[in-house]
């Protein structure tokens, strides 16, 4: 037979304490009162089982030892917030206070307990801004492009450049499909071979006979498909001495043939 872990001594006092008492703060007196050292969870655990209630509700309940506002302050701060901005509440909070809460402490304080101060961040009417009268004494950014002004890394259509993952780039009078703009980078490569064969077909891909992505002859680039480049790649491709190359790329078009009717057949 299960025994009663604690005497009916203390649970009077757990029922008695849970009313005015949150988890923390029981805890603690339990402990002090009868001399032992329960967990918040056992206390918990304890009131759970024998379905001693507090009697709140749930935004009825009672803050820990340990939150920076008292219920005189955080009142004082419904009383007063209507019509200021928290700069300023948290000014007025800490001359009267005499304390040092930051901006950030009283505005998480109005967040969370749904204060408004009724300011919309609008101008409202009445109110003169701030720079009324003083045309001319600001000036535009030492830095804001004038009119024609050319930056000084335009790169001009043709220009090149070379990233080591993909190759040479190139700049072409193309509308850029993603920005809007008149010209683009595009792989110098892709844009030799479609000059000569035109737009590359759907899942296909341009790609170097010898493995280097620099050199951009339109006699070293092939057409290929995407499984064909994924078997390459495999075969570390680029890295195979130039003289078995050729019998690399007829393996590869063969596996991905036998590939393709295996799979026809299943």
């Amino acid at each position: 037979m299960k025994t009663n872990r604690h005497t009916q001594r203390q649970l009077e006092f757990l029922k008695a304490g849970y009313l005015s008492m949150n988890i923390r703060s029981l805890t603690s007196a339990f402990n002090s009162r009868f001399k032992t050292s329960k967990t918040e969870a056992q206390v918990k655990s304890t009131l759970a089982n024998h379905k001693i209630t507090c009697g709140r509700k749930g935004k009825d309940k009672l803050t820990t030892w340990y939150r920076i506002f008292s219920p005189d302050q955080v009142q004082f701060i419904r009383d007063n917030y209507t019509g200021r901005t928290v700069a300023e509440m948290t000014m007025l909070f800490n001359r009267h206070f005499r304390t040092h809460r930051s901006r950030s402490q009283i505005r998480n304080l109005v967040r969370n307990r749904k204060i408004r101060s009724g300011l919309t961040g609008q101008f409202r009417k009445g109110i003169i801004p701030w720079n009324t009268g003083t045309k001319g004494l600001t000036h535009a950014n030492s830095g804001t492009f004038k009119k024609g002004n050319i930056p000084a890394n335009l790169r001009p259509v043709g220009s090149e450049r070379y990233y080591w993952k993909y190759g040479v780039l190139l700049k072409v009078a193309e509308r850029n499909p993603y920005a809007g703009f008149p010209t683009r980078w595009k792989l110098k490569y892709v844009h030799i071979w479609e000059k000569a064969n035109g737009p590359v077909p759907k899942g296909k891909v341009v790609a170097f006979i010898d493995g280097d992505n620099r050199n951009c002859d339109i006699k070293n680039l092939m057409l290929i498909s995407r499984a064909e480049l994924l078997r390459l790649n495999k075969h570390e491709y680029k890295d195979t001495p130039s003289k078995l190359k050729p019998s690399v790329l007829a393996l590869t078009k063969l596996e991905v043939k036998t590939f393709a009717r295996q799979r026809v057949a299943a």
